[in-house]
Formats: structure tokens, C-alpha cells, sequence
């Protein structure tokens, strides 16, 4: 018998249980979270949260789907209309923690609870030293490759370029890799000799700092020239779709499409550099998926516990993984046997490593467009590597 047919049992054997000793004096709490998730990935949350409350009868969760879902909680939540938790990603506890907009959960926070999340996962929802939500998975970029057209994927930058100079041929229309031209995507080369995009505890950026300027030089000289020259994602992806270049960098969210158009994927870390024996490991941004606890919240103990269970709940991050793709923060599901044969789910785990949260502080806000202005200045030729993170850096301090 499998572990998910147990499963199944176990579910049925508790709902007669709940059947048989919830007494008519219970009182009901409901537990009300708004949500943007798509059709598809809700599906597994639905599953899942009637296996919560099964398990725990006297405690109603209500899913509410809200398409403007910032714009919602910002009307409803200082009138006391709003839910009592939502989901999203994490680099919103910042601002909404200024907004006044979240409930601290530092009194069910314990160490034996944040040890058994990834590094990410316990930093990501942090915010002043207080804690306003539970993480349950996390995403960040790798190296996605066609295994038909690389037998071995790289370990280290030197094979990769080796991989790049291969089957770059501009005249052809085809190209050693492709990656989307944006700030997300090259923060992974901003940071690989310990540079930034922005400093979160001392709320300052950091583009003109010369391990910054490194970072950009390194990708523009040794990775772009053999990269479309384009800064259209769609541009990019289809390169790769078309099998006119071996790998792209890219997220979970581009292998549905990948395997579609009839690659089989492999997925591993981005390499890294390794230069007089040290080694450099590009360190992209992460995202993590949350879900918060909101000022307007009506039984904190109540919507507690469905947090404690859905964060930290194996089958919950086993079954996340597996029907909706997504990287578990819990650690005993990354190390789980059926997780680690899936090559996908174990390839983004391992490259989750080496990913840096995505800055916190609302001042990041100021941050994104500056740094593409940046990017596209050098790609024109209208500036030089270290104008554009100069002038990137003084517009930052200008808003």
C-alpha cells in the first residue's frame, strides 16, 4: 500500500471519528483567507484544506478568491471587512506591515517551528525582528536545459560556456542560451561576487557598488553575447521552444510551456564561477509564497492552528509539489524520497540554495524600473556598464 492510499484511508477514518465525537455544544469558527491562485493550482488547495477541517471540525476555513487582491485588503482591512488571512508572496510584508495592515504571530513563533524551514523560507517572513505569516513554498531561476541537445548538464560556468560557444550561431538563428532581460532575472549576477540591487536592513540600494558593477560586467562580457539581443520575454522563451538553444535560465512557472512545445527538461543551479580557487555562485532572487495574518483577524488561535498545520504538514508540501509544481520551504518534504525522483521539483530545490529572499522594505518599490532603465541603456549602447548603475543609483535616491 502507497503512502497516498494510506492517506486516503486515514481521511476516511477520521471523518467518522469527527462524526462521532464533535458534540452539538462545539461552537464553529470560521477562518476567512482571500486568495489570487489560479484555477488549476486551487484545485490542491481545496483538497487540502477539507482535509483540515476533518481533521480539526470545529474550525470552517473560507476561501475567497479576489482578483485585486492588494487593492482589497488596503479598502477592507482598516474597516474591519477584510479577511482574516491572504495569500501572497512575501515581498509585500513591508509595505503592509507600514500599512498597519498585519497581525505579529511572534507569540506561536518558536525555534523548534522555524527549524524546520529552509534558510529562505525563515527569512523571507521576517520583517523589523516579528513575524506576520508562515511560508509554504518558494521559487527562484535556474538552469533549465534540452537533454536531447546536452547530455551532461554544467557544474561549473567554464562547462556552460563551453555548452554556449557550441551552438551559437547568430547566422543560423540560434544561440548558446537564452534569459529573460529584466532585473529579476539578472539579480543573479548582481550578486555572485556579493553585490545588490538593494540593502534591506539598511534600506539603501546598492548599483553602483564596484561587486555590483562586477556582476554586471561578468554577465554583459561572458554571457550576453551569445543570447538573443532582446529584451522580450516571450522573444527569449521562444528561442528555446523552438530548439535553437540548448538551455535558458527561467523559473518552475516555464516548464509546463517548455515541456509542451517537446523538450525534455533537465533542471540544475546556475553554475558557478570558479576563478584563482574560489568559487563565485550567482545568487538569484527568490520569491516566497506566504500566507499572512491580517489586523482584522477574529480568532487568532483559530486561524493559528490551520497555519501551524498547512506549513509544516508533509503531505501538504508532497502534495503541493506534485499537483501544482511547487518548492516546498519545509525541509522534510525537499529530503522526502518521491520529491527528490522528481527531477524538476528536486532541480528548483537544489537551486533554491543559493537564492536571496527579494527584498522586504517598501523602498525596494523604488528600485525595479531604475535598474531596467539600467539594463536597457547597456543594451542600446546609450551608456556604459558602470553610467548605467550610476545613473540607476541616483535615480533611486531621487524618489
Amino acid at each position: 500500500m502507497n503512502a497516498r492510499a494510506l492517506s486516503i484511508i486515514l481521511a476516511g477514518i477520521l471523518v467518522l471519528t469527527a462524526v462521532a465525537t464533535t458534540s452539538s455544544g462545539n461552537e464553529n469558527t470560521t477562518v476567512v483567507i482571500w486568495h489570487a491562485i489560479g484555477p488549476n493550482e486551487l484545485v490542491a488547495f481545496k483538497d487540502l484544506i477539507d482535509q483540515f477541517m476533518i481533521e480539526h471540525p470545529d474550525i470552517s476555513i473560507k476561501l475567497t478568491q479576489k482578483a485585486e487582491l492588494e487593492n482589497a485588503i488596503k479598502v477592507s482591512v482598516p474597516a474591519k471587512e477584510g479577511p482574516d488571512l491572504f495569500v501572497w508572496a512575501h515581498d509585500w510584508v513591508g509595505k503592509m506591515v507600514e500599512a498597519g495592515f498585519l497581525e505579529s504571530i511572534d507569540e506561536y513563533i518558536t525555534q523548534d517551528f522555524l527549524d524546520e524551514f529552509s534558510e529562505i523560507g525563515k527569512g523571507a517572513v521576517e520583517y523589523k525582528g516579528s513575524y506576520y505569516g508562515v511560508p509554504f513554498a518558494a521559487e527562484t531561476v535556474a538552469l533549465v536545459y534540452n537533454k536531447d541537445m546536452v547530455s551532461e548538464p554544467p557544474e561549473t560556468f567554464a562547462e556552460m560556456q563551453k555548452i554556449m560557444k557550441k551552438y551559437y550561431d547568430e547566422k543560423s538563428g540560434k544561440y548558446g542560451l537564452v534569459t529573460p532581460m529584466d532585473a529579476y532575472f539578472l539579480s543573479a549576477w548582481a550578486h555572485q561576487f556579493g553585490g545588490l540591487f538593494f540593502n534591506d536592513k539598511m534600506k539603501k540600494p546598492g548599483l553602483n557598488d564596484p561587486k555590483t558593477l562586477k556582476g554586471f560586467e561578468f554577465f554583459f562580457e561572458k554571457i550576453y553575447p551569445y543570447i538573443p539581443p532582446s529584451n522580450n520575454y516571450n522573444v527569449q522563451v521562444s528561442v528555446f521552444h523552438d530548439k535553437k538553444a540548448p538551455m535558458m535560465i527561467n523559473g518552475p512557472w516555464s516548464i509546463s510551456d517548455a515541456e509542451k512545445a517537446g523538450i525534455r527538461v533537465g533542471i540544475v543551479p546556475l553554475p558557478p564561477l570558479i576563478e584563482d580557487d574560489k568559487t563565485y555562485c550567482p545568487r538569484p532572487y527568490g520569491g516566497v509564497k506566504m500566507i499572512y495574518m491580517t489586523s482584522n483577524i477574529k480568532n487568532k488561535d483559530a486561524a493559528w492552528t490551520f497555519l501551524e498545520w498547512f506549513s509544516t504538514n508533509l503531505e501538504v508540501g508532497i502534495t503541493l509539489g506534485l499537483e501544482n509544481g511547487y518548492i516546498s520551504t519545509l525541509k522534510s518534504v525537499m529530503n522526502d524520497p518521491e520529491i527528490k525522483n522528481d527531477p524538476v521539483l528536486y532541480g528548483f530545490g537544489r537551486a533554491m540554495d543559493n537564492a536571496i529572499p527579494m527584498p522586504k522594505s517598501p523602498e525596494m518599490g523604488a528600485v525595479w524600473d531604475p535598474i531596467t532603465a539600467a539594463i536597457l541603456n547597456i543594451m542600446s549602447g546609450k551608456l556604459n556598464i558602470q553610467e548605467a548603475l550610476e545613473k540607476a543609483q541616483k535615480d533611486v535616491l531621487a524618489t
